[in-house]
């Protein structure tokens, strides 16, 4: 028995927690309906009560089927009670076999709900909190049940023991059942009270923006939407403080609050701003109600503003819902007639009529002379405005998502726009598409053509580079992109095709954005179907955005040019002269936007100005050479200043005319500080493209640091000169100390750097190894004279300090300033062999440096073919074979092989190797 009674205990509780999950917080519209849910399923688990009880002898059970009962007489009354009780007193007297019993079941129904319904106006606030001392309540209605165990004589023993303990059970399941109720309900009232304190303003316990966003959802089609916004609040707060500004903040809810409750629901959105959403009228019923809300805050009686006199005046924006308009369509074009009643005088109210894509007009203060003067624009090119503005003042490269949202500013301000595009010129002829309003995301990064982009505008070219806006409609805009998509590749007309919704667009207008006589971006705005045409409107909307796109880009254009500037300085700051003039004209035919473009260095020798054949051209101009007085180069140096020329087929000074034909040129004289000609810098653009003043200006700055680089230049190679002189005086000496054969340091040296540029090293590696040759003997200073003077065979001691030269040759050389790092290689291990027999480390392979294992060759080769004090010259060819011989265990075996190869084409013939030992004297 115990076990069946846990069940059916453990049952009322699962029971009462499934019932007290249909409590549910905002369910007032269905109370009724719930109230009959939460009944039926009492009623249910009274019957599973009753059929899961525990049966004593005599055909009685034991059960908490009562519970559920008395819990709806104490909440609803004995009626609904005896309903829910119905079930289970049908099954128990139709299907229990035991009829002597059905008194009995009558008897304890008739107490139950005659008992609670006597205790029901003490214990119902049970129902609200168990309180300890209404707890002596909770056995009450249970009293009469087990009574009738003295009706059934084979029971009546057991009533001394089942009457306790059904008593017992009845009360700690009512208090069971009561908690869980409470639990659920308390958790509900905590959860509302955090929903009301979420969307409810501290301040003015007027719904929140939270509210007023989920409630403007709702917002059915001709319902009204007013914006409200106070008049010079900032005067009131630095008048009274921010207490002051909270003061009158309350003093305005409290006014909304009370004007037409029921149909004016008022929330504090942000700030001053406050927001009215009012049903039940039409929009000129609308319109009266704001007006006279407008009307009575200046003039309110009582409160803190007027204690103060201060007289708060308030602007207003109206706007009906319009069919299939969400709410934040509705909420842009409130803010919209709100923000034209602040620019217009403000203490208005503006009406955005339905329908209409513009506002009505405005609602003048009572006494005011009705307006005569035209709205000014519409918020959202204010907007736009004052995004351009920050942008401007930011001082930053723009991001795609700037320009995203200028376009999004644009699709909302242009009336009968629902999306768009903007493209922006790239350098040259290219364009990238860097925003998108309506369509697929993939479509930014896009590139464009400027042959497509002009036959989609369609019209003239002078029309076109003069920014002339063009609408296009109907089987126009068809043929547009037909023309349009023949000038660009198929990966990019699919993704048009595929992302661009050219079956849905019915009206584009196209806004080509002119900077400087050039068209550098595009501003397409398009109409789906079912929205109003383009306008005269649309099109002097559109121009704005299309003016400050193009004050974005000016800014867009000097911060790349300061960019490329500073990269430029960071990055010729350590190249070589010869990757000087490359590295200029390609930054200046970037900056500039240049077709052509070349370096003119001036070259004393020949008192011209000449180039290196390098230039930025297509097809290559080759090398130019002008002499003193000849071309525009020189007369801009002359002169002392940049020449800008718009056509020059007219101009008999140019040079390489038939290569060059028509077009502009700008050409930027380079000069010293002291007048002196370094060079020119000469760039050219199609005719259409002349270079403007503001090139100039940038020309002159990058003519400024050319110069100076050059200066910089020709200094460095003064420097270098001297420094490579004094090196290789520093190896004459040596080898004069040596005796070796005359001039063995500057054959090895020429034989070298002969082999170096023959293989194709940068030059900075053939300076390295020039220095190192010069030097590469420099170590033997260390050496006595009688070890290094022996004519005869030297011993392994004497062998032994001979070798030590590489070694010391690369401490000594360590304390010259700048010499080159790979001249220490070239010092130290140019005895080092292949197989790793050599020294001073004992290198092999390719851990003995490159510029080491190429001089190693030539000073073997120049040491065989000359005299040495022991043993006589050999014959090249004889020194050939040699070399050979120790391809892959003394010398490196490609360099090997690329040795005998450029000597056997006479690649170091001007060395003359094979000379040196004519008449030579026979040693003694």
């Amino acid at each position: 028995m115990f076990t069946s009674l846990l069940l059916n205990f453990c049952l009322l509780i699962t029971s009462t927690f499934a019932i007290s999950l249909t409590y549910r917080a905002g369910e007032a519209r269905q109370r009724a309906v719930m109230m009959v849910v939460r009944l039926a399923l009492t009623a249910g688990a009274t019957l599973l009560l009753a059929m899961a009880s525990a049966e004593v002898p005599g055909g009685l059970r034991i059960d908490l089927r009562y519970v559920p009962v008395v819990m709806v007489v104490l909440r609803y009354g004995p009626l609904w009670g005896a309903l829910v009780a119905a079930p289970m007193l049908l099954w128990r007297l139709v299907f229990d076999t035991d009829s002597g019993v059905d008194g009995v079941v009558w008897l304890h129904f008739a107490s139950v709900l005659a008992l609670s319904t006597l205790v029901r106006p003490a214990a119902r606030p049970l129902l609200q909190g168990l309180q300890p001392r209404l707890l002596w309540l909770t056995p009450v209605p249970f009293l009469g049940v087990g009574v009738g165990v003295l009706l059934v004589p084979e029971s009546r023993e057991l009533f001394w023991v089942s009457y306790p303990v059904r008593l017992l059970l009845g009360a700690l399941g009512l208090i069971s059942a009561v908690s869980i109720l409470q639990s659920r309900l308390q958790l509900l009232r905590l959860t509302q009270v955090l929903a009301d304190q979420a969307n409810t303003d501290a301040l003015t316990s007027l719904p929140n923006r939270r509210a007023f966003d989920r409630d403007l959802g709702a917002l059915r089609c001709g319902e009204h939407l007013a914006l409200l916004d106070l008049d010079h609040f900032k005067a009131v707060n630095d008048r009274y403080g921010h207490d002051g500004g909270d003061r009158a903040l309350a003093q305005v809810a409290g006014l909304l609050r009370s004007f037409a409750p029921g149909r004016v629901r008022a929330y504090r959105v942000g700030g001053e701003e406050f927001a009215a959403l009012i049903g039940g009228m039409d929009s000129v019923q609308a319109a009266g109600v704001v007006e006279r809300l407008r009307s009575a805050l200046p003039g309110q009686q009582g409160g803190w503003l007027a204690e103060r006199g201060e007289r708060m005046t308030v602007s207003i924006g109206l706007a009906t819902r319009q069919a299939d308009e969400d709410g934040a369509a509705l909420f842009r074009r409130a803010d919209e007639a709100l923000y034209l009643a602040k620019m217009n005088g403000r203490d208005r109210v503006v009406v955005w009529a339905p329908g209409q894509g513009a506002p009505e007009g405005a609602l003048p203060s009572p006494g005011a002379a009705p307006p005569t003067e035209t709205l000014q624009p519409r918020h959202s090119a204010w907007r736009a405005l004052r995004t351009t503005v920050t942008l401007l003042a930011q001082r930053r490269v723009l991001r795609d998502e700037d320009w995203a949202e200028m376009l999004r500013l644009a699709v909302e301000a242009v009336d009968g726009a629902c999306c768009g595009t903007l493209d922006v010129r790239l350098r040259g002829d290219r364009f990238r598409l860097v925003a998108e309003v309506g369509y697929a995301p993939d479509l930014v990064g896009l590139p464009l053509t400027e042959a497509s982009q002009q036959r989609w505008y369609g019209r003239p070219l002078d029309e076109w580079r003069a920014g002339t806006p063009r609408l296009v409609e109907g089987e126009a805009l068809d043929a547009a992109y037909a023309t349009s998509d023949a000038h660009l590749d198929s990966p990019e007309v699919r993704q048009l095709n595929l992302s661009g919704r050219r079956r849905e667009v019915t009206g584009n207008l196209c806004l080509p954005v002119v900077l400087g006589g050039e068209v550098v971006a595009h501003l397409n705005l398009d109409r789906l179907q079912g929205a109003p045409p383009f306008g005269p409107e649309s099109v002097e909307v559109a121009q704005l955005f299309a003016q400050q796109i193009a004050a974005l880009l000016h800014l867009q254009g000097r911060w790349d040019e300061l960019e490329h500037l500073v990269s430029l300085h960071e990055r010729v700051s350590v190249v070589s002269p010869q990757e000087l003039a490359p590295e200029l004209t390609a930054a200046a035919a970037e900056l500039l936007r240049a077709q052509w473009a070349v370096l003119l260095r001036y070259d004393a020798a020949q008192d011209a100005l000449v180039s290196d054949g390098r230039g930025v051209h297509e097809p290559a101009l080759g090398p130019v050479r002008l002499p003193r007085g000849v071309g525009l180069a020189w007369a801009a140096l002359q002169a002392g200043e940049v020449i800008r020329l718009t056509d020059l087929s007219a101009e008999p000074r140019l040079y390489f005319r038939e290569q060059l034909r028509a077009g502009a040129m700008m050409v930027v004289p380079l000069r010293a500080a002291g007048g002196e000609p370094l060079g020119a810098l000469i760039l050219t653009r199609q005719a259409e493209r002349a270079f403007s003043e503001a090139d100039a200006h940038l020309a002159l700055l990058l003519g400024s640091l050319a110069a100076r680089l050059l200066e910089r230049d020709h200094h460095l190679v003064g420097l270098q000169a001297t420094l490579d002189a004094a090196l290789e005086t520093l190896g004459v000496a040596v080898e004069l100390r040596d005796f070796e054969t005359q001039d063995h340091t500057r054959r090895v040296t020429a034989l070298a750097v002969t082999f170096a540029a023959a293989l194709g090293l940068p030059p900075e590696a053939v300076r390295g190894l020039r220095q190192g040759a010069a030097l590469h003997d420099i170590g033997k200073l260390a050496v006595p004279d009688a070890v290094l003077l022996k004519p005869g065979a030297l011993d392994s001691a004497e062998r032994a300090l001979i070798e030590t030269h590489a070694e010391r040759g690369a401490a000594l050389s360590a304390r010259i300033p700048f010499l080159h790092p790979d001249a220490r290689g070239v010092i130290r291990s140019h005895h080092e062999r292949w197989d790793g027999g050599g020294y001073p480390d004992r290198l092999s392979g390719e851990r003995i440096p490159l510029a080491a294992r190429l001089f190693a060759l030539c000073d073997v080769y120049d040491a065989l073919v000359s005299d040495r004090p022991y043993r006589a010259a050999l014959s090249p060819e004889e020194a050939l074979q040699i070399l050979a011989r120790g391809r892959g265990t003394q010398f490196d075996p490609e360099l090997t092989d690329r040795f005998l190869a450029l000597h056997a084409r006479g690649a170091f013939a001007h060395v003359a190797p094979e000379r040196v030992n004519e008449d030579r004297p026979t040693p003694a």
